[in-house]
């Protein structure tokens, strides 16, 4: 076709859409398509008809939106698209329409409110033609109010008296926007402007809408700081808000978003949101997928949220939640993908988790669980996958699968048998491997038994090493003993007092003398244990023997016969001063610092200990003179040759028998 002017096709029966391809007759000045049964959306190409002074489409049958390339159309002075089905929004961009002084537009399904920017139409003869779009709303600016009604349309028909829907949207976003900063220097969200809509196609990056309202909120990995996600709890018709990999460290889940009627997929994964899962949220109904992985969420799962019955994902991983896997969760019948791994979940569980008939993948590696798997989950009908990985408390086996399942039990005890723990019917805990506890407990109780052994061994041939022969002398309230083996005896208690002094009166080859004065002087007796030959235990082989020159003591005073002590007593005190002695100490010798509670006695019962020293010495001499009787070799007094145990005998000592250095005195 040649250089086309003018073409008129109005009142036709012609059909189908607007041919696209008509964009390349440049010079086309006027064309009219009026009263036919047109369908189809406008092109958007036919903004290239830059010669284009009048266009009218009236009532046809076009539906789809506004195009706002049609703000290219500069020449323009008359655009009827009245009588149509075209809805959506008035593009801000046809502000640009220069020469336009005539648009009708009513009888469609046009929807929101003129938009501001449209007041820079105001300065020439421009009428517009709003009627019978029930769908706008708002107020139209003050600078084209004349031009709206100079066309014969009312507030009332145009709908225009009622505030637009998207204007509470707006409203929203602007203060979620307040909240909200950018690595960018030139801020974040700089597209969303005041008074302007965010249902205009274009305007506001990351919002969608539907009949005039905001229905999407998309700012996946945008690079924004969000301070709070309060504001969006009023956007009535939201049904997804995709906000992952954005920065909103610290903030807390808002309860308020249980209002959030529509929403049906939130996506707050990596935002470090914080806090705890709000239980409310289980009147989400629509909801059908919530992500809220990588975050710093605690507190435990609610139980309230079993009322999800459309969730079919649910993804909780990598955060600190804790307690129990909740039974009640068995009521989300479209559940098919959980995942709680990651976190600080514990207990057992849930049998009743076998009513998941949807559930298709179960992730609940690297937590606290423990017990045994359900024997019921083998017979999830649409189960496909299960990691119970890195859950050290599962045990007691795996069930049998369906073919086809997946199960992980990587670092688990499931090979071990579970041992049940209740206390009042309810499990306390899990106690795993029977074998392997009381085999770690043998070995336990097997190594401290060595180290107890190996130190009183060392301590035995310290002492043995240190071993000296010294014989009593200067007894209080008793003649000499006989000569005795002492091991190296080591003070345990001293007189507050200076104590007398002790000598040596001489020694004679292995011989030693051992003068002790008289030791009652001594306020505090001290507590002691040595080893003792029994009267009827013998010297042991090989001992030298040490004669003891006795010397008989001054007798005790009346006050010190009062205090004197009776067999088989417990502490000193001073009311009681009991004490036993020990005729002598051989072998071996245990360190008299330390206080033993439990010990042999020597004598069966206290009635025959000895009430003193010379008790005691009297009794070793008779055990003497019996074994000289029968011929024996020359031994020391006091004692036999007959085997014996060598028994522990509590003592009561006054004596202070060594210095601290250890050294004979």
């Amino acid at each position: 076709m040649g250089r086309l002017f003018l073409l008129n096709l109005s009142n036709n029966r012609l059909n189908g859409s607007l041919p696209a391809a008509w964009s390349r007759q440049l010079t086309l000045v006027r064309l009219a398509l009026a009263r036919n049964a047109l369908s189809g959306n406008l092109p958007r190409e036919w903004g290239a008809l830059r010669s284009l002074l009048q266009l009218d489409l009236g009532s046809n049958a076009l539906t789809g939106g506004l195009p706002p390339d049609w703000g290219a159309l500069q020449q323009v002075t008359s655009l009827d698209l009245s009588g149509n089905k075209l809805g959506g929004g008035l593009p801000p961009a046809w502000a640009r329409l220069g020469s336009l002084q005539v648009l009708s537009l009513q009888g469609n399904q046009l929807t929101g409110a003129v938009p501001p920017g449209w007041k820079a139409l105001a300065d020439r003869s421009f009428r517009i033609a709003l009627g019978d779009n029930s769908q706008m709303c708002g107020s139209v600016p003050p600078m084209l109010a004349q031009a709206v009604l100079a066309a014969g349309s009312s507030r009332k028909g145009s709908g225009l008296a009622s505030p637009c829907s998207w204007e509470g949207d707006a409203t929203a976003l602007l203060a979620f926007k307040k909240g909200v900063s950018a690595q960018q220097p030139q801020g974040a969200l700089i597209d969303w402007l005041p008074e302007a809509n965010p249902c205009s196609a274009g305007e506001w990056s990351g919002v969608g809408c539907r009949d005039g309202r905001v229905v999407i909120l998309n700012l996946t990995n945008a690079g924004l700081k969000i301070s709070t996600l309060e504001p969006l709890s009023t956007l009535a018709a939201l049904e997804k808000v995709l906000l992952a990999g954005n920065n909103a460290a610290n903030v807390s889940l808002p309860a308020s978003w249980a209002r959030l009627g529509h929403l049906a997929v939130a996506d707050l994964s990596s935002t470090g949101v914080a806090g705890s899962l709000p239980p409310i949220w289980s009147q989400m109904h629509s909801l059908k997928q919530l992500l809220l992985s990588g975050n710093s969420l605690n507190g435990t799962l609610p139980a309230s949220w079993a009322a999800l019955h459309d969730l079919e994902t649910l993804n909780l991983a990598r955060n600190a939640l804790s307690g129990s896997m909740p039974p009640e969760w068995a009521a989300l019948s479209s559940l098919a993908t959980l995942d709680a791994s990651s976190n600080y979940l514990s207990g057992a569980l849930p049998d009743t988790w076998k009513d998941l008939v949807s559930l298709e993948e179960l992730q609940l590696a690297s937590n606290n669980l423990a017990g045994a798997i359900p024997a019921s989950w083998a017979r999830l009908p649409s189960l496909t996958a299960l990691n119970l990985g890195s859950n050290m408390g599962v045990c007691g086996g795996e069930p049998e699968w369906r073919a086809g399942t997946r199960v992980h039990t990587e670092a688990t005890n499931i090979d071990q048998s579970c041992i049940m723990v209740s206390t009042s019917g309810t499990m306390a805990g899990v106690v795993l491997g029977v074998s392997l506890t009381l085999t770690l407990a043998s070995l336990a109780a097997v190594g401290a038994m060595l180290v107890y052994v190996r130190s009183q061994r060392r301590q035995l041939q310290l002492l043995q090493r240190e071993r000296s022969s010294a014989s009593f002398s200067s007894l209080h309230g008793g003649a000499g003993v006989g000569s005795v083996k002492l091991a190296s005896l080591q003070t345990f208690s001293l007189a507050a007092k200076e104590p007398h002094k002790t000598h040596a009166a001489e020694q004679h080859g292995k011989a030693a003398m051992l003068s002790i004065p008289n030791p009652w002087d001594d306020e505090h007796a001290g507590y002691i244990q040595v080893p003792l030959a029994t009267p009827h235990s013998g010297m042991p082989s090989g001992l030298p023997s040490v004669m003891v020159s006795p010397t008989p003591p001054s007798a005790p005073t009346q006050e010190q016969e009062h205090c004197s002590p009776s067999p088989g007593s417990g502490m000193p005190s001073p009311e009681r001063r009991m004490w036993q002695v020990a005729a002598h100490a051989v072998d071996r010798g245990v360190d008299l610092t330390a206080r033993r509670a439990r010990q042999k006695r020597l004598f069966r019962s206290r009635s025959e200990a000895p009430n003193t020293l010379t008790d005691a010495a009297s009794l070793a001499g008779s055990q003497q003179g019996q074994q000289q009787q029968h011929g024996g070799g020359r031994v020391a007094p006091g004692w036999s040759q007959d085997d014996g145990d060598l028994d522990m005998l509590r003592v009561h000592s006054r004596l202070a028998l060594l210095p601290s250095n250890g050294s004979m005195v």
